[in-house]
């Protein structure tokens, strides 16, 4: 687009904008008061240096255009405090207030009343010699415009009246896309010093991200109807261009009035030709205030800012997809969006699996560092760069930093038991025995089979060379129960194989159980079972149960009941976040395991925090276990991204991530210290992605963002929707996950869609349908990540075939429509 076009066609709206060159003070506007008039007349000028008009309205016969504007509200001062974030300083409005120490603002939204406030345009009555019968009926987008301020008998009224309603609604268009670019313009402005630290790769996707916030900061719905009902763009889809956008939106409407032609016949038969030519808002207003010329001798404000280009439809896009592709690295063929995948700890030993992950379409691996250790994360990179080179298939490697998280300690430990449960129908009855893998301890089950249990066992050398197929393994289990395992596989021959066994009843085996098992020759082999790790403890929870969050590190211990089931010790589990008992008040709401569990604070201490339980299922309740999330949504916790354990295992992950996402990031601070980190080690291409779990920090996202492009390193956004969910509600959800997607667009940073993507499928087995429709509203997003599970190679390959059709249908926010493929079945 032509941009000195535009610029010759545009201007303020309504404002007297000044700038002193000399002094360098903060640009000013007037306060304007509640039903003040202002008439604009037009010179000409182009809006790069908006201007007071000290002459009277046009009038007459005169070629300039005059229009009459009507304040009806006004902004007062107020503190800095805004739900949008988006503040207006008072030296903006109000002229008179020009003292930098003691700025106030004012919100965005009363800003925005007077600057693209919608009025009536009183267009110039026709002259009198212009009386004669229009020869040619005007076009058909004029009537498409027209027809929402034309009433029923509309077709009754002379062509010129359908004439001047059609140049007045094209006007009041123009001043309200006008204005939007106006607003937006000033924000960039207010912006400026901040601006000004970004890194010169990030600075045009700065601005734009400062045009859109302020876009989006305006009510426009009236003006997005008007626009589609005309068949123009209704300004969805800017986010990767906001101005180009407006800019192309405000273009075809002055166009649109340029090419108006109405013919008119002189009484001599002589026919005229009148072109009602768009004049600019700057051709078209002269600011008056109370009726009153302003002082034309007061210098105009530059509200270009700059000679920057802005970016393009082309740019913007292309700028977005450069910036995933160097965070997160190529998406493979067929598919947009790359799949990320949290590696479970047993991706360390388990070659198999890495390489099947591989296989089935993981492009990153993520290893969270709030789990195992720097020895274990190791292990992990090493097999992910093995295979990465193997395959020849491109994968990074994405560490999460633990941050400060809340969470339950851990459990008291449970028995060493181990249960086996075949799979029954509804009646009860065996549908498939379950599969038993029996080996020596560290010996992995082989071939393809994933078996539902392994017992270690305690066995002489070449025991397996003695077992047969069809043998049978006789034990009693926990119950005193006699059970039957039935061999069906063995090993190859080699001495440390093991073998598969089948159970078609529940069975609980111990450490220690001797297994007796028969040949067909008579003979008998025992062996017992080996080491069986910890039932993992977990609390069952009530509605109206009470439970103890512990200052202290002891481990959790369900309620202890006296002979007559009375509670005589509530249960008890450890906080990890000691800061919690010095902010904490009764009253405060308090969720556990990412909002299943929900509860109300009753009681504060220094060492302890007593919480009833009023949420928690049905009557059988919910099992609160360790390492499960604790949120305190209304707490002021005020916890800092980067914690002493971050600072630890900084060292280990700059020196093997190609991706680092820092935890609960609340604002700019937080970036910024994770940042000198960085810099301090010399690590400016590693990848910084910021997770949003919090409503703090997708209010501040914007700010956050722009801190994030101070530096060097590629940025991305993870979108943690489990965090999020609990601390703003559910009910929220969906709407605060699409704005996140939006602002980060519009700053061409790359998102995350993660926290429970197919966490059905990857836990049991089988998705649920709204599984499978969420999975594929991650296609808006450039990754999608997924937890670890049992079933995560299903889970991984059915995300893989979810994007790539998804791939054809969707681009980011907008739907690609391709030819229907049933129309033949309507006979079509």
């Amino acid at each position: 687009m032509n941009r000195r076009f535009e610029q010759s066609d545009s201007a303020s709206l309504a404002l007297s904008v000044r700038k002193s060159k000399k002094s360098g003070t903060k640009p000013n506007l007037m306060r304007l008061n509640v039903g003040t008039h202002i008439v604009a007349a037009g010179n000409g000028n182009s809006d790069r240096n908006v201007k007071s008009n000290s002459k009277a309205p046009a009038q007459g016969n005169e070629k300039t255009t005059s229009r009459r504007l009507k304040v009806v509200s006004n902004a007062a001062p107020m503190t800095v405090r805004s739900a949008t974030g988006l503040l207006i300083p008072l030296s903006i409005v109000d002229s008179e207030h020009e003292d930098p120490e003691e700025e106030k603002y004012v919100d965005a939204n009363d800003f925005n009343q007077l600057l693209i406030q919608k009025n009536k345009v009183a267009v110039k009555k026709r002259r009198a010699n212009r009386f004669a019968e229009e020869e040619e009926e005007i076009t058909g987008t004029a009537k498409n415009l027209h027809i929402s301020e034309t009433s029923k008998d509309s077709h009754s009224l002379p062509l010129s009246d359908l004439a001047d309603n059609y140049e007045s609604t094209l006007m009041n268009l123009i001043d309200q896309v006008e204005g939007i670019r106006l607003h937006a313009l000033a924000l960039e402005r207010w912006h400026a010093p901040q601006l000004k630290k970004v890194h010169r790769q990030y600075y045009a996707s700065a601005r734009n991200l400062l045009h859109y916030v302020a876009f989006r900061s305006l009510d426009i719905a009236d003006l997005q109807e008007r626009l589609a009902s005309s068949g123009l763009s209704s300004l969805e889809g800017c986010e990767a261009h906001t101005l180009a956008t407006v800019n192309s939106i405000g273009s075809i409407l002055r166009s649109l009035l340029h090419g108006s032609q109405i013919k008119t016949s002189r009484f001599d038969g002589n026919t005229e030709h009148k072109s009602s030519q768009s004049p600019s808002i700057s051709e078209r207003q002269g600011v008056t205030y109370n009726g009153q010329p302003t002082n034309s001798s007061t210098p105009a404000m530059d509200v270009s800012l700059n000679t920057d280009e802005d970016i393009s439809f082309q740019a913007g896009n292309s700028m977005l997809l450069n910036h995933a592709e160097v965070l997160l690295g190529p998406s493979p063929p067929g598919r947009k969006t790359v799949v990320m995948v949290t590696l479970p700890s047993e991706a360390a030993e388990d070659d198999v699996l890495v390489r099947n992950l591989f296989k089935s379409g993981m492009n990153i691996a993520r290893i969270n560092c709030a789990h195992d250790n720097p020895e274990v994360w190791k292990k992990m990179v090493r097999k992910v760069r093995f295979f990465s080179q193997l395959l020849e298939t491109p994968c990074r490697i994405s560490f999460d930093l633990a941050g400060p998280k809340l969470r339950t300690g851990p459990m008291q430990p449970g028995p060493s038991v181990l249960k086996i449960k075949p799979l029954k129908d509804s009646l009860g009855e065996v549908v498939a025995p379950a599969s038993i893998w029996i080996a020596e301890e560290g010996v992995k089950p082989m071939g393809e089979r994933i078996p539902d249990a392994c017992v270690p066992v305690v066995a002489s050398p070449k025991w397996a060379k003695k077992i047969q197929i069809g043998d049978v393994i006789k034990f009693k289990d926990a119950r005193g129960r006699l059970r039957e395992l039935h061999v069906v596989e063995k090993g190859s021959g080699a001495a440390r194989d093991g073998i598969y066994a089948e159970c078609r009843s529940v069975s609980y085996i111990t450490s220690g159980c001797e297994l007796a098992i028969s040949r067909h020759g008579g003979k008998k082999l025992k062996v017992n079972v080996g080491q069986l790790p910890d039932v993992e403890q977990a609390i069952v929870l009530r509605v109206g149960d009470k439970l103890l969050l512990k200052r202290d590190s002891v481990l959790g211990s369900p309620a202890q009941l006296d002979k007559a089931g009375q509670v005589v010790v509530p249960a008890s589990v450890t906080c990890t976040l000691a800061k919690v008992f010095d902010v904490a008040k009764p009253g405060e709401p308090v969720k556990f395991d990412d909002g299943k569990i929900g509860g109300v604070i009753s009681s504060v201490s220094s060492s302890e925090i007593c919480v009833t339980i009023t949420e928690a299922g049905d009557h059988k309740g919910k099992k609160l276990k360790g390492e499960k999330a604790i949120n305190f949504p209304e707490s002021d916790l005020s916890t800092t991204g980067l914690t002493v354990k971050d600072a630890g295992d900084l060292d280990f992950v700059v020196a093997n991530a190609d991706i680092l996402a820092l935890s609960f990031v609340n604002g700019p601070a937080d970036v910024r210290v994770l940042q000198k980190e960085l810099a301090r080690r010399g690590a400016d291409k590693i990848g910084i992605v910021v997770k949003i779990e919090t409503e703090l920090g997708f209010q501040r996202l914007p700010s956050i963002l722009l801190q994030a492009m101070e530096t060097k390193n590629p940025v991305g956004v993870m979108v943690a929707r489990g965090d999020m969910a609990v601390e703003c509600g559910w009910q929220r959800l969906a709407e605060i996950q699409d704005q996140i997607l939006l602002i980060c667009e519009s700053a061409h940073v790359p998102t995350i869609w993660a926290t429970q993507v197919l966490e059905g499928l990857a836990k049991s087995g089988l998705p649920s349908r709204a599984e499978i429709t969420d999975a594929a509203s991650g296609s808006r997003a450039e990754c999608v990540m997924l937890n670890k599970g049992p079933y995560i190679l299903q889970a991984v390959a059915s995300l893989d075939d979810i994007l790539c059709r998804e791939a054809s249908h969707r681009r980011k926010n907008q739907s690609v429509l391709h030819p229907l493929q049933n129309l033949h079945n309507l006979g079509m």
